[in-house]
Parts: C-alpha cells; structure tokens; sequence
C-alpha cells in the first residue's frame, strides 16, 4: 500500500485522515500527529492536493485540510488504507511479549524518556538497542512490555560485553554516578516559584534540557537492569564461571552472593544510618530520651488504645503527627538541627513517580525518629553490630577470593557486579528528585495550553510543545490516553493507541492469562536464607498497614516508600527485578531473605497464606 505513494510522509497523512474522527486538520495539527516537520508535510499535502486526494479550504486566518470526497476512488482507498493499517497493527504486535515491569503510580511523561531510549540511544555505548516496546496505561497503572527473543539477546550481548572489556563494565558504574550528580546539578535550578512569570521558551528549556540530561542517564543507566533483570543472563554466566572454577552446586548461591557484596553501602542504607546517628544523640541526652520515651508511651498506651488504630493506617500516621509536634519545641537546638538537615536531604524520596505520591512531611522524619529510639534500647550498639557484620562479610569475601584463587579479572567482574547494586540507588534517588523538580515547570506549562497536570503526563513532548507554542492539543484524545492506551515505540517512531483500538490489541496480542493453580512458585535469590510466615501483599504505602513482625511481604517491586512494612517482614518476595532491585538490595542490607522474578507471585498468593521461603534455591512454597 505504501508504495502506492511517492512518500512515506504521504501515505502517513492519508493514514491519519482515514483513522482520525475530525475530518478537518491544519498543517500544525498534521505535522505533530505523525511527528514529523511542518515543512515537509506542507510539501506532501501540495502533491496530494494536485493529485485531487486532499482538499484545502480557508476558514478564518487558518487553512484546513481534508479527504476530497469527490475524489472518483475514495471509498476504494479507504478500504485499501484500512486494510494496510490492520496489516501495519499486525506486523508490529504480532510477536511474543515479555512483561518487563509492571508500576501501580507510574508517570507516562517520565516513561516515555527511558522508553524512547531503550530503542534509540541506547544502542551507544551498549552496542544494541531494543527493537520495541509497548506499555499499557490505564490511568497511572502501567504495564510494559519487550520483544521476549530480542530482550534475552540484548542481556546475552551485554554479557558478552562485560566480560570482553572490564573497562566498560566499570565505566557503567562511574557514568551512572556522574549523570545522577549532572541530574541533581540541573534539578536543583528548577524554580519552586515564580513560574508563571516565565516565557514559553524557558518553560520549553526546563523541559528540553531535563529530557535530554535524562536521555544521556538512561542509556548507562539501565544496562544493569537489561543485563539481568529480565533473563536472568548476569547471574547465569556468573553461576557458569563459578561451576566452570570446580565449585559445587550446592555452594554456588551462597558463592555468588559473597562475591558480589558491595563493598560500600547504598544511598539507601546511608538514610538509615543517618537517622540511627541522630537516635544515637538523643539516647545518650538523658533529657531528651526522656521526652521521647514519655511521648511514644503516652501514644501507644493511651492514644492508639482510645482510638483503636492500627500502625501505618492512614489515621494512625495522622494521629502520630499530631502527638509528636508536641515535642519540637522540647528538642535541643542540635538535635533540631540534624533533625532538619535529614529531612532536607531526603525529604523528594518518597516522590515515586507522580503528585499522588507527594513528599515526606518533617513530621514523618520526626516519627521515625520516635519509633528508632524507642525501638531499641541501643541505637549506638546496633549500628555498631550492623558495621561489624559488614566487615565480617567483607573478610569472608576476601577470605573466598583467595579460597578459589580468583583471577584479577575475574575479582573485578564480580566487584563490578556488586557496584552495579549500589549505583542503581544513586540512579533512583537521583529520578526522584528530578520528578519531583520537574513537576513544578509541568504544572505551569498544563496551565497554559488548558490540560490538567494529569492529562500533560499523557502527551508526547511534540504534543507539548505544539500547545505551548502554537495552541495545538487534542483535548478529547488525552483525556481518552488517561482511561486507557497503549503507547508503542521502536526506532525513531513513538505512538498512542487510544480508547477501544488500544483495548483490541492489548487483547489481541499483548495479554496473556497465565495459568495459577501452582502451590511452588520459582524466582531468582535476592539474598539467601529461609523464613516461613504468612503473606502480606504490599504494592502501595495504604498496603502497609496489613503488616506484622514475622510476615512475608509480597510485591510487584518494592519501592522506597515501602521501607517500613519491609523492616517488619521475616522475607521478601516480589514479582520482578533482578540482583540489582531494590527488594535484591534492601534484603542483603537487611540480611533477609529474598526471592525475586517470580513472575506471578501477587497473583497466585493471597493475604494470609502460609509460606515457605527457600531463597537458596529461588523457591516460595504454599503451605497452607
């Protein structure tokens, strides 16, 4: 059908006219639909014109374009271009998807950044880039999708990399850290104000600057993730190396597991230990452990018993910051201090993605900081034990290098390895500051073309522009991508299905009903040990408040936010991720037990069953 027309631009114009509900576009409206100039539109439209296929017809100071309905075989070619979009719809999804991730609160806006890297720039320096994605949204909820062949293809090559040229793999690491410091450099520019007063044309910098500086972040950052996270293709080539070294098999998780141990701690366990140190402080001011001891009894004893709440609901959390902005008027001006500069620091992590997520209040830095002290009877000991036992571990690793008489590459490979965990911290603390920045030039910018912030999240950056430049947006098209869509992108093309074509090929050939009635599920160890206790489903914060001590916490991916169920939770098991997600290096930090890439774990698991964890060997067993 194509080659019916001199251009592809023209066959993508007739395209969109016989798909699209309006009958009349202008040139500008044109151009940012298919993605492509104004200019060279302009020149196909003039062809077509000639060619008494399209019409133009002025109304106002605007000319409009449309099918000519006098054209002798238009009802011909719009059977032929139906048929060759059907075939098109074919050609690109018929093919067997892998679910890459699956994100309850996720931001379309930020996605389409890394998405539109995975299959463009992210061929340099991995050497390939994914041939396609496609993501379902349906509201914030997304689901995203690769090429299953062409995902295990990419993790073998970058294996292949890693072990070919150190270096490289080592440069991963070292760029993930400079990009993460040139990300929190611009984000920190971002006016919280004054917004309004800006021109369009600095609105669009803010916005162009920040997807480019993320772009670059992207293409270091997610070799990692596409290294391992999908086909478990790392940590298969590293349980090889170590059978090819003569190792048994009932040794080599235990071996993998050792030989990867960072040898620094993440952002992650760095927040932690920072508040430790300030609980240190008050413990040792008899003054103060008093006021705190005294608040913390006083709201268990009397309070929480009163209103009969349970912790981490929603009303327990409020009625907790109630109670403690009594004391911060009893906090000594240097406890107060180092109080306000944690929160400072951290308060954006908590910022997953989008503005229903919000940011962390002082108060909930003060809270922690109650349950801390109270929590332990020595602050001071514990983080003293917690340096020990990582020490130890560094010893043991040094102990097993010399054991197996490892090779200097050999050494930093699996060093290289470990970093890649602590380097994934400082890529998500770096996104979540620059989302929660970014959200501030994205408000001004949805308030200005006449869309909510929301409704933003769903366009593409062409979209944005041509409505902050040139007043162009189809309100009724984004507000159909918010319900539900399908965005798909493979090398220099991008697109949103919306509304029921989206539904029609979701179902058509995107999802699959997995079969559940199994009571073993099989996963990859995040961190190795045994646990049994009883299942607590925890996607979101709200979740939390069905944890107790001793269960067995089961997400799609744990995330930051979720950080006080996991300190509760005997073990963790989670749909996705791989040795570097965040529930892999929470649990080696934590020293629980982890089993990962489940697949189906929040599906064939329900609150309340009995559990058997085996992280050695990657198995979650239903007991009951």
């Amino acid at each position: 059908m194509k080659n019916l027309f001199k251009s592809q631009i023209a066959y993508e114009i007739l395209e969109l006219f016989n798909s699209s509900k309006v009958s009349k576009l202008y040139l500008s409206e044109i151009a940012t639909a298919i993605s492509k100039n104004d200019a060279n539109v302009s020149r196909e439209l003039d062809d077509l014109i000639k060619e008494k296929i399209i019409k133009r017809e002025k109304v106002g100071n605007k000319k409009y374009y449309s099918l000519n309905s006098n054209y002798k075989v238009l009802p011909e070619l719009k059977a032929l271009l139906s048929k060759s979009h059907e075939q098109n719809i074919d050609t690109i999804f018929k093919r067997e998807w892998l679910m890459a991730e699956e994100i309850v609160n996720a931001n379309p806006w930020f996605m389409s950044i890394p998405f539109r890297c995975f299959t463009n720039q992210f061929v340099h320096p991995g050497g390939r880039a994914y041939k396609y994605l496609a993501s379902i949204y349906q509201d914030y909820h997304l689901w995203f999708y690769y090429d299953k062949q062409d995902t295990y293809e990419i993790g073998e090559h970058l294996v292949d990399k890693f072990l070919n040229d150190l270096n490289f793999m080592e440069d991963v690491n070292t760029k993930i850290r400079f990009f993460a410091d040139k990300l929190n450099t611009f984000s920190k520019k971002i006016p919280e104000s004054g917004l309004d007063k800006q021109n369009k044309e600095t609105l669009w910098k803010y916005h162009q600057d920040h997807e480019d500086i993320h772009t670059d972040y992207y293409r270091y950052g997610w070799i990692p993730a596409a290294a391992d996270m999908f086909g478990n293709n790392l940590t298969n080539r590293g349980k090889k190396i170590l059978k090819d070294m003569g190792v048994k098999d009932d040794k080599i998780e235990e071996y993998l597991s050792l030989l990867t141990e960072p040898e620094k701690s993440s952002l992650l366990q760095e927040e932690q230990d920072n508040l430790t140190k300030i609980g240190i402080m008050v413990q040792k001011n008899k003054e103060q452990l008093a006021v705190f001891k005294e608040l913390f009894r006083k709201f268990k004893e009397e309070d929480v018993k009163f209103f009969g709440l349970y912790t981490h609901s929603k009303e327990y959390e409020e009625k907790f910051s109630e109670i403690v902005r009594t004391i911060k008027n009893k906090i000594i001006p240097e406890i107060m201090t180092k109080i306000e500069e944690h929160y400072h620091k951290y308060y954006y992590t908590k910022y997953l993605y989008t503005e229903e997520q919000g940011v962390y209040s002082f108060e909930h830095y003060l809270k922690e900081l109650v349950r801390n002290v109270n929590g332990e009877e020595s602050l001071e000991a514990s983080l003293k034990e917690r340096e020990k036992d990582v020490e130890k571990k560094k010893k043991e690793r040094l102990n097993l290098i010399k054991k197996l008489d490892l090779s200097k590459d050999n050494i930093r490979f699996f060093s290289a390895w470990g970093d890649f965990m602590i380097t994934k911290i400082d890529r998500r603390y770096a996104q979540l500051f620059a989302l929660y920045k970014t959200t501030f030039f994205l408000e001004e910018i949805a308030s200005r073309i006449g869309v909510t912030l929301k409704e933003l999240r769903f366009m593409k950056s062409s979209e944005i522009k041509n409505a902050l430049f040139h007043n162009i947006v189809d309100q009724n098209e984004i507000k159909k991508r918010v319900e539900y869509c399908l965005y798909y992108t493979t090398k220099n093309e991008e697109e949103y299905f919306s509304g029921d074509e989206a539904k029609r090929i979701v179902e058509k050939y995107i999802y699959k009903k997995e079969e559940l009635g199994v009571l073993e599920l099989h996963g990859q160890c995040g961190c190795r040990g045994h646990a049994k206790g009883y299942v607590k489903i925890v996607n979101v914060i709200s979740d939390m408040v069905k944890v107790n001590e001793g269960d067995i916490l089961v997400s799609i991916s744990t995330q930051p936010d979720l950080l006080p169920a996991m300190k509760k939770a005997a073990a963790f098991v989670t749909d996705q991720g791989g040795v570097t997600s965040h529930a892999a290096i929470v649990a080696r930090e934590m020293r629980r037990p982890c089993v990962i890439a489940t697949k189906i774990a929040t599906q064939v698991l329900k609150d309340g069953d009995l559990v058997e964890v085996d992280a050695d060997r990657g198995i979650v067993k239903i007991v009951r």
